[in-house]
């Protein structure tokens, strides 16, 4: 089943083009431009107190936050900083209990061992137990978090008894250029990527014109968490990871017909510059449950967690109705 969400145009200024092209890279975009703060060092003399608390994972702790109250607990494995979804975190937090997870070596969490998709599957659970925090859990991944999502799924199916997906991770490049005035108007061809993070450009979610609607404490937070370079050189392994974490997502998919059975699943994708394989990857996800449903984010690129929140927090509430209700989509 599939739904579109609309939403009132954005302005001229805020209109932008996410513009798809297959290559290895789409999962670097999530979240973030290193060279924009690189000239701003920052140091931990001056880090603000964290959000959440800081639970051990064995021998080194990473940053929980949890808010609200009730369950199923829905739990947000990424990507980005857990405050990056402070427009969609509070709003959750009314209906049910809702955490949010920085991985080690970003935010306030500890440095870790060499990061892989399966760290981040083991840390979450992890500071989930220790943190006394109760399951079968929800699971809200945007982008690579999506696929940390399917493998926590794969290697603890009973924990799960949910999830959503935020415009999951695929082969692809995005770039981002201005819309032209004229929406009928051709738009110029994008920018080359930069071959490096060094390599500058606007493609992060600061560069997104809606970053402007987190709140101050958000912003500040996420520009003084770019201004580290621990955070600059731990979220350059998101491309490096992203092959791994796909074939070992992949090969779950291929071991079962659906392997989250009848478990509630809403799939979240954008509404702009829809390709055929684009398409094809939502079909694929959506075959993952016998229980699922897509949301078309209207007006929306990659970062739909500020993009749309709305969709995102619809998205969550669907799921979380559906485990309480023991109801279908």
């Amino acid at each position: 089943m599939l739904n579109a969400c609309e939403k009132r145009p954005l302005s001229t200024t805020s209109n932008r083009i996410y513009c798809k092209s297959f290559t290895l890279v789409f999962i670097v975009v999530c979240l973030l431009p290193i060279a924009s703060f690189a000239q701003t060092p920052g140091t931990t003399e001056n880090r603000p107190p964290p959000l959440g608390k800081l639970v051990d994972v064995g021998g080194y702790r990473v940053h929980l936050y949890c808010t609200g109250t009730g369950s199923p607990t829905v739990v947000i494995v990424g990507a980005g900083f857990s405050f990056d979804w402070g427009l969609v975190q509070p709003e959750v937090a009314k209906f049910t209990q809702v955490c949010s997870y920085d991985h080690s070596g970003i935010g306030w969490s500890d440095s870790g061992p060499k990061d892989s998709c399966a760290l981040r599957v083991s840390e979450v659970h992890a500071a989930l137990k220790n943190a006394g925090i109760k399951g079968p859990y929800v699971l809200v991944g945007h982008s690579l978090g999506a696929l940390v999502a399917r493998l926590y799924a794969g290697r603890y199916p009973e924990e799960v008894a949910g999830m959503v997906f935020v415009d999951h991770a695929a082969h692809l490049g995005v770039t981002f250029i201005a819309r032209p005035r004229d929406d009928t108007t051709a738009p110029p061809p994008p920018p080359p990527m930069p071959s490096t993070p060094s390599g500058g450009g606007p493609i992060g979610i600061e560069s997104d014109p809606n970053f402007s609607k987190l709140s101050s404490r958000d912003r500040e937070l996420h520009l003084w968490a770019m201004s580290q370079t621990r955070n600059q050189t731990a979220l350059q392994t998101n491309v490096g990871i992203s092959q791994e974490c796909t074939a070992e997502a992949d090969a779950i998919a291929k071991e079962h017909s659906h392997p989250l059975g009848d478990k509630p699943l809403v799939d979240v994708s954008t509404g702009e510059f829809r390709s055929p394989d684009y398409d094809k990857l939502q079909l694929n996800l959506l075959s993952l449950s016998q229980n699922s449903k897509q949301l078309i984010a209207q007006k929306s690129g990659h970062f739909v967690i500020i993009d749309r929140p709305d969709v995102v927090i619809d998205a969550i509430n669907q799921v979380v109705q559906s485990i309480r209700n023991n109801a279908k989509l």
